[in-house]
């Protein structure tokens, strides 16, 4: 094995190795139908996904308690629980959002090195005049219109991150004070704005109004603006002049990508002109392909190319990275932030076995039964909005959606009354998920960067949970009665 993938730590890759070698054939080439026969790079990444600590202690699950638990990650326990299994762990471990995340990471480390982000950071400094409030008002905008044209809290934090980090390294700013208000903004403002990637949000409640025969209360495009607008003023003024006091002065938890990347940026030769070039061209391509993704799509199916999907697009940036000679193939592996692909990964799995337990449906039928029976119709509205908004802290919001969208219609359907408002208040219960790392991929990136551990995570979610969520109920259910 060669002496960068070398594995001098326990892991139970072995089994999963063996799993992999049983069910798993080659695709092509002269060795196709074969066994599939991992890499070097691929058994080291899956070594570190399954790696143990030196000391845990196998514990068979009926043997587990509160006094005995299980040592191992998240995604093996489920795996011994039988919650979920191998098919849908490896199907998590390759989750589209998890290319995106290392791909990006690997496009803003070749930003990073370039005279470009240190111009902005630089005229960034220079426009808010050293006041934190000018700064993360700058911060703030940029990333509402980021999260608005590309309809993706993952592509719009990607995007706005590196410009985040350089400005609070020219500024002498601890990230941990910015980067949470950053992500909370890329997550909560998505599909506010009915412009580019958040008109995706409109035709998917439509979706759910025909496919539950209530087309009379078909939603137009302003209805989310109209709907979520306060919300977006009530997270534009928290971040501006409150979140960032509420965050720590510093770190937690060692930050990879504020320490020790920062630290080997700073000591690496500048790059030569055409790969200052190469490197700031595929971050701006990239990011105008992300923001623009829909047009983009329809531009390549008229003259008959194929649809680019936006971990496509991100793998793309990165690949160019290495090849423009931007990064090294081992500098762009060293970017790649191991533990928070791990993190995500974990989430994932805990969120697909919750899903695959049926809580979710259990509960979106209470609900439905509860509903009916209440007179008042901001109680209506705090039922919709609140049980959504915590069950997608621990679960994927497109499941928390599948199940809670067709519930809010038929439940005003028995009612004869509007859906329009209990719906929009399950969307943006839905787009409100940054308290865990199990809620969105964002939450897990935000804490990597910014040094979070659970705890302090959690303390900066309450206050702004508790703002948008009062916002969200009053105002909807205003504007759209039953």
């Amino acid at each position: 094995m060669a002496d960068d993938w070398i594995i001098d730590f326990p892991t139970l890759a072995d089994l999963q190795d063996a799993w992999v070698r049983r069910h798993v054939r080659q695709p092509d080439g002269i060795l196709r139908g074969k066994p599939f026969c991992w890499s070097d790079w691929q058994f080291w990444y899956a070594a570190h996904r399954w790696r143990v600590r030196e000391d845990a202690e196998f514990i068979p699950p009926e043997e587990v308690t509160v006094d005995n638990p299980l040592v191992l990650n998240q995604a093996f326990q489920y795996r011994l629980t039988g919650c979920i299994g191998p098919k849908d762990i490896l199907g998590n471990i390759g989750n589209a959002n998890l290319v995106m995340i290392t791909s990006m990471f690997v496009i803003s480390e070749g930003f990073k090195r370039t005279k470009a982000i240190h111009l902005v950071a630089s005229t960034v400094k220079k426009i808010s005049k050293g006041s934190m409030v000018m700064v993360m008002l700058g911060f703030t905008l940029a990333t509402v219109m980021a999260a608005t044209f590309t309809g993706s809290a993952v592509a719009a934090f990607c995007i706005v991150a590196p410009i985040v980090t350089a400005t609070c390294e020219e500024m002498n700013i601890s990230i941990s004070k910015t980067i949470f208000s950053v992500g909370l903004v890329s997550i909560a403002a998505c599909a506010i704005i009915p412009v580019g990637g958040s008109l995706a949000m409109l035709a998917e409640l439509n979706g759910y109004i025909a496919a539950n025969g209530y087309e009379q209360y078909t939603m137009e495009a302003m209805d989310l603006f109209k709907g979520r607008g306060m919300s977006l003023l009530v997270l534009i003024l928290y971040t501006t002049f409150v979140g960032f006091h509420f965050a720590p002065e510093k770190p937690i938890v060692a930050s990879k990508d504020s320490s020790e990347l920062s630290k080997r940026v700073a000591h690496h030769e500048p790059l030569k002109r055409p790969q200052e070039i190469s490197a700031i061209a595929i971050f701006c391509l990239v990011s105008l392909c992300l923001i623009f993704n829909t047009p983009l799509n329809n531009v390549l199916a008229a003259i008959g190319g194929p649809k680019l999907a936006a971990w496509e697009i991100s793998f793309i940036g990165a690949v160019a990275t290495v090849a423009t000679g931007v990064l090294s193939s081992k500098e762009a592996c060293a970017s790649m932030p191991i533990d928070l692909t791990l993190m995500v990964a974990g989430g994932l799995c805990m969120g697909s076995a919750l899903a695959n337990t049926g809580a979710g449906d259990l509960i979106g039928n209470a609900i439905a039964s509860t509903a009916s029976s209440l007179g008042n119709p901001y109680l209506i509205g705090a039922l919709f909005y609140l049980i959504p908004f915590f069950l997608t802290q621990i679960m994927q919001n497109r499941t928390v959606m599948a199940i809670f969208a067709p519930i809010a219609i038929l439940a005003c359907k028995s009612m004869g009354a509007d859906c329009t408002g209990p719906l929009l208040l399950v969307a943006s219960a839905c787009c409100t998920a940054f308290m865990t790392p199990m809620a969105t991929p964002t939450v897990p990136m935000v804490m990597g960067i910014g040094g979070y551990d659970m705890k302090s995570n959690m303390k900066q979610s309450i206050l702004p949970a508790i703002l948008l969520s009062v916002a969200n109920i009053l105002w909807v259910m205003t504007i759209y009665p039953l």
